[in-house]
């Protein structure tokens, strides 16, 4: 098999340029099934300045391999944030799934080449994971309908069958400048804020532009191509933050089950309103009020939408999701990391030795966290000198996000909260006694 290294350009805004040691190999799968989805058309795809997510390589059922970023650099394709584990320690592998392509034989390229960057980098095999694992969303989805990541695994064979030539792989670049210049004029005449922001030398990610817009006004910041428009406008009039003053402190949580009306994303509105977004919570909410056969598209998300705005879905109460069978959706309806390392961590806690993420473990430690068992809210460890409340709970592997300190500040007697210093050192106590 014959691997093309075909990079993402060192100027565009997926390419973060972070340097990275690989101990995983994440498995993902493209979903798109448009016939001549192959993995050509997906080193097209992800070189496009617009695009923000990116990978290692993509694996049809061919006999080429393409790569997209060098070994030593990371990719935005884990789910898990900048700092994830995921996203910072992983390699991802994207398996084309197009309708007119063999997915079992582009599943068996898959598996020669992560025997090979498992020799490469001396990865054992349950470190060979899958999207699920560090995001909860269901990737890569015919994978896991076929027997989850296991299945898969067993497409790895013994011994390396193709090289991974490295050669043209230059050393990581250093991250870029986050905030813009006082001074700097940049780029003029573009219409694109990626290009006007590496025209200043300052980092255009995804994740970068987002805290840019927050600090400008702009909610919600999904990177549409309105909402890049207003933020090139704001930035090029000398509207950006300087990066000296501390972010707004985020706006407070709607009222009870009003959530964002303003958005078009089922995601954002049940992460606004403090319920379960993942794809299965969705689908059975989909089930429930009448929409048959979910499978995520823009119309049933659209539908759905309409219909818990309507009143046709309840938060979750503190106990979190009591009818999934998903260790997953379990922690995350509780607001509690759910990444392979963090539930090791609570098996450990609570009895389980020599976790490895199997059925059966994962069932037990559903079983124990529901009867009460330890999870993030029992016997925290205490909080660092100088640590702030977002720090902590991100050492401590519990989500951090806006909507679950608030949660958090509820169940500690601490009322209307709204991010303030007094309120997040007043919950950092209470959490960490």
């Amino acid at each position: 098999m014959n691997i093309i290294q075909d990079f993402i350009p060192a100027s565009n805004g997926n390419r973060p340029g972070y340097a990275l040691n690989p101990t995983y190999i994440t498995i993902h799968e493209t979903a798109n099934t448009s016939a001549g989805a192959n993995a050509a058309m997906h080193a097209r795809y992800v070189k496009n300045p617009t695009t923000a997510v990116s990978w290692h390589f993509t694996v049809d059922d061919g006999q080429t391999i393409y790569q997209h970023l060098p070994l030593n650099e990371n990719g935005w394709h884990a789910g898990d944030g900048g700092s994830g584990t995921g996203n910072r320690q992983s390699i991802g592998i994207e398996i084309c799934v197009n309708r007119d392509g063999d997915f079992q034989q582009a599943m068996r390229n898959a598996g020669q080449l992560t025997r090979q960057l498992m020799d490469q980098f001396q990865i054992p095999l349950d470190r060979v994971v899958a999207h699920q694992h560090w995001s909860g969303k269901r990737c890569p989805a015919n994978i896991i309908n076929a027997g989850g990541i296991e299945m898969f695994r067993t497409l790895i064979p013994n011994a390396s069958t193709i090289p991974v030539e490295e050669e043209n792989n230059a050393p990581a670049p250093s991250p870029q400048p986050t905030s813009p210049p006082s001074n700097g004029s940049g780029n003029q005449t573009t219409g694109s804020i990626v290009t006007y922001l590496n025209s200043i030398g300052v980092d255009s990610s995804f994740e970068n532009r987002a805290r840019l817009a927050s600090q400008n006004g702009i909610q919600n910041y999904t990177g549409t191509a309105e909402q890049n428009t207003r933020l090139l406008s704001l930035l090029r009039n000398g509207q950006e933050s300087s990066g000296n003053t501390p972010s707004p402190s985020p706006a407070p949580p709607p009222s009870s089950g009003s959530g964002n009306q303003t958005t078009g994303s089922i995601v954002t509105y049940l992460n606004s309103i403090g319920v379960d977004s993942s794809f299965e919570n969705r689908a059975r909410l989909a089930r429930q009020n009448g929409i048959q056969n979910y499978t995520g598209t823009a119309e049933q998300n659209t539908r759905l939408l309409s219909l818990v705005r309507n009143g046709n879905v309840t938060p979750p109460s503190n106990s979190g999701n009591q009818t999934t069978g998903s260790i997953v959706t379990y922690l995350n309806s509780i607001g509690v990391d759910s990444s392979f390392e963090n539930r090791a961590r609570l098996a450990r806690q609570n009895g389980i030795q020599n976790y490895t993420g199997t059925a059966a473990q994962n069932t037990q430690l559903l079983q124990r966290l529901r009867n009460g068992g330890s999870n993030h809210s029992s016997s925290l460890p205490k909080a660092r000198q100088g640590e702030g409340i977002v720090d902590y709970l991100n050492r401590i592997g519990v989500d951090s996000s806006f909507s679950n300190r608030s949660r958090l500040a509820s169940q500690y007697g601490i009322a209307n909260y709204r991010g303030t210093a007094q309120q997040n050192s007043r919950l950092l106590n209470q959490l960490s006694g």
